[in-house]
């Protein structure tokens, strides 16, 4: 499914070396549907005039306007096509994702121009879930808002997602696994266990010193 992907092989810039990301989000597929649908209706009744039109219309037989008349229909084409590749980058570019570290969210803005995100996992304190309207609530979709805590309090919003609810669950699960390793680190964590590294860099100071 294009708007939920999941599995070990996922990455993105800016990936943490030891970070593994769970779970991919992105915008209900409806929101890639509809626009296109939009597109063809448009095309098909461009085309449908462009055929009616200069057989029914006196001005649309003089050579002339016939020329400028296409150029227009042409670049009306140009347009649509331009809109439908349009869509499809923000769709696919526009991300929400959730990894065993952090929560991010990726905002395609232009071609050449995006906006990230994100927050610690183990942070994440409350998240509610909005759903109104007619296709929301039928084609389950709806707006997840994530609000974190600790010094670096922020509030993400992952918006039109399906099977909202779902997705909230997911995320305060991995939240939870998160704090439990940390917790888990924390108190197994040993000072007497030093880097090698460090170790004999420590060595070479003592050296010099003496």
């Amino acid at each position: 499914m294009l708007d939920r992907i999941t599995g070990k092989h996922l990455h993105f810039p800016g990936q943490h070396k030891d970070e593994e990301v769970k779970i991919v989000f992105r915008r209900s597929i409806f929101f890639l549907i509809m626009p296109y649908i939009l597109n063809l209706i448009l095309l098909i009744i461009l085309l449908v005039l462009a055929a009616i039109l200069p057989n029914n219309i006196t001005i649309l037989q003089d050579p002339f306007i016939v020329s400028i008349f296409d150029f227009i229909i042409t670049l009306i084409i140009i347009f649509i096509l331009y809109t439908a590749f349009l869509t499809w980058t923000h769709y696919y570019l526009d991300a929400y994702i959730v990894t065993n570290q952090r929560v991010l969210t990726i905002d395609q803005i232009d071609f050449f121009n995006r906006k990230v995100s994100e927050a610690d996992i183990g942070n994440v304190q409350d998240i509610e879930v909005v759903v109104k309207g007619f296709f929301s609530n039928t084609l389950n979709f709806g707006d997840v808002r994530i609000q974190t805590a600790g010094a670096d309090q922020r509030i993400l919003f992952f918006d039109n997602i399906p099977y909202p609810y779902k997705a909230k669950d997911i995320i305060l699960k991995f939240a939870e696994d998160n704090r439990k390793v940390e917790l888990h680190n924390a108190y197994t964590y040993d000072p007497t266990k030093t880097d090698p590294n460090s170790k004999s860099q420590d060595n070479n100071n003592n050296t010099q010193n003496s």
